[in-house]
C-alpha cells in the first residue's frame, strides 16, 4: 500500500508544474479579456486599493475620542520610619476633552484624503486600460507582421521554384537563381526577426496585464477594426468628467480641510481630573477634581496653518496644470488618430489593390518568360513594404484610439 502511494506521488509531482504552466498559457486572448485580467492581476491597482483602505483607517482613527488616563499615586511619603505618618494616597482618572470641533475637523480631513486616494485609483485604472490597450495593439501588430513575413517568404519561395524551372528549361541563367535564393534567405531572416519581435510583444502584453509569468500564445482580434470616431468638440466637452479633474478637485478640498483642522488645533485640549484622596493621618477619604488647560503662548500652530495654506495654493495650481495637460493630450491624441486613419484608408483603398495588381502582372509575365528576374524583384520588394506599412498604419490607429477612447465618458 505504501509503495502504491509513493508511486502515485512520484507520478503526480512532476505533473504539477506542467499543470500550472498550462493554466498560464493563453490562447486567442481578446482585448476585453486582457483588460479584465489586468483589473485582477495588476499590482499597481492592488497597491492603489490598499492605499484607499489605509486612508479609510486613518479617517476612522482621526475621529476617535481620546482614551482616559488612570492615575495612581502617593504623596508625602517619608524617607524614614521615624517621620510622622503624613502619607496620602491618590487614585482616579483624567479625561482629555478636545475643544473646537478638532475631532470632527480631523475626521473630515482624513475622509477627504481617502477621496483623493479613490480618485487616484480611478486615474490609475484608466491609465492602466490605456497601457494594456496599447500593449495589445503592439502585440497584435507583431503577430500580424509575423504572418505577413511568413506569407512573403512563401511567395518568394514560389518565385525561386519558378526560376529553377526556367533555368532547367534553359530560359534562365544560374545568376538569376542565385539572386532569388539570396532574396529567399533574406525573407527567412525577416521571418525569424519578426517571430522574435512577436514573442517580445507578447511578453510586454503579459507585463502590462500584471503577470509576467503569463504565456500569451495568440490573440483574437483584428487590426482593421471599424469604430465610430467622436468629434473633437464632444470629447473636449467631456473633459470635466475625466478622473484627473476629480482628483485635482479632491486635492483642493482636502487641502482646505487641512486649513480648518490647523485652525481647530490652535484651541488646546482640556484635561479634567477626578481623584479619590486618602488622608492616612486622619483616616479621612476626600475627593479632588482638577482642570488642566494648556496656555498657547509659544505654539499657536502658525507654522502648520501656513503650511496648509501653501498646500491649497499648490493644489489649485496643480488643478490648472491638469486642465492644460488634459487639453493638450486630447488634441495631440486626436490629431494622431485622424492622421493614422487617413494613412490607413489611403493604403487600404488606393495603394494595396494597385500593388497587388502590379505584383500579379509582373509574376505572370515572369512565369511566362516575358520578363527577367530583375524586373520582378523590385516589384516584390515594393509590395512587401506596402503590406508592412499597412499593418503599421493599423497599429498606429489602434494605439491612437487607445488614447482617445480614454476621454469618452464610457471608454
Amino acid at each position: 500500500m505504501k509503495t502504491s502511494i509513493l508511486l502515485i506521488l512520484l507520478i503526480a509531482l512532476p505533473g504539477a508544474p506542467c499543470a500550472r504552466a498550462a493554466t498560464n498559457q493563453l490562447e486567442s486572448l481578446t482585448l476585453e479579456q486582457a483588460l479584465e485580467m489586468a483589473e485582477r492581476r495588476q499590482p499597481q491597482l492592488a497597491e492603489a486599493r490598499a492605499l484607499v483602505e489605509a486612508a479609510a483607517g486613518r479617517a476612522q482613527q482621526a475621529g476617535a475620542f481620546p482614551n482616559p488616563e488612570a492615575i495612581v499615586g502617593a504623596q508625602q511619603v517619608p524617607f524614614s520610619s521615624d517621620s510622622s505618618n503624613q502619607r496620602e494616597y491618590v487614585t482616579g482618572i483624567a479625561q482629555p476633552i478636545p475643544l473646537g470641533a478638532r475631532l470632527g475637523k480631523a475626521r473630515e480631513a482624513e475622509m477627504l484624503e481617502r477621496e483623493v486616494r479613490v480618485r487616484g485609483l480611478e486615474v490609475t485604472r484608466r491609465d492602466l486600460r490605456k497601457h494594456v490597450h496599447s500593449a495589445f495593439a503592439t502585440a497584435l501588430y507583431q503577430e500580424k507582421a509575423f504572418e505577413t513575413q511568413s506569407h512573403i517568404a512563401r511567395s518568394v519561395e514560389k518565385v525561386a521554384a519558378t526560376t529553377k524551372a526556367r533555368m532547367d528549361a534553359g530560359d534562365a541563367v544560374p545568376h538569376d537563381l542565385a539572386r532569388i535564393e539570396i532574396e529567399f534567405a533574406r525573407a527567412k531572416v525577416e521571418v525569424q526577426r519578426s517571430q522574435s519581435l512577436r514573442e517580445q510583444a507578447m511578453l510586454g502584453l503579459a507585463a502590462a496585464i500584471g503577470d509576467s509569468r503569463l504565456s500569451v500564445k495568440s490573440l483574437a482580434a483584428s487590426l482593421d477594426t471599424t469604430f465610430e470616431i467622436p468629434t473633437l468638440e464632444s470629447l473636449a466637452a467631456s473633459l470635466s468628467a475625466q478622473p484627473e479633474f476629480a482628483l485635482a478637485d479632491a486635492n483642493v478640498r482636502a487641502s482646505n480641510a487641512r486649513i480648518d483642522l490647523a485652525k481647530a488645533e490652535r484651541i488646546p485640549d482640556v484635561k479634567v481630573e477626578a481623584l479619590y484622596h486618602r488622608l492616612e493621618a486622619t483616616k479621612e477619604n476626600t475627593f479632588d477634581i482638577g482642570l488642566s488647560i494648556p496656555l498657547p503662548l509659544f505654539n499657536r500652530n502658525q507654522g502648520k496653518l501656513r503650511e496648509a495654506r501653501a498646500e491649497v495654493a499648490a493644489a489649485e495650481a496643480r488643478s490648472r496644470r491638469t486642465e492644460n495637460e488634459l487639453n493638450l493630450r486630447l488634441r495631440e491624441s486626436y490629431a494622431q488618430l485622424t492622421s493614422a486613419l487617413a494613412a490607413s484608408r489611403a493604403l487600404q483603398t488606393e495603394i494595396l489593390p494597385r500593388a497587388e495588381t502590379v505584383l500579379k502582372s509582373a509574376e505572370s509575365r515572369y512565369a511566362a518568360g516575358d520578363t527577367s528576374l530583375a524586373d520582378v524583384l523590385p516589384v516584390r520588394r515594393d509590395w512587401a513594404a506596402i503590406q508592412l506599412s499597412h499593418l503599421e498604419s493599423l497599429r498606429d490607429v489602434m494605439q491612437a484610439w487607445a488614447q482617445v477612447s480614454g476621454y469618452l465618458k464610457s471608454p
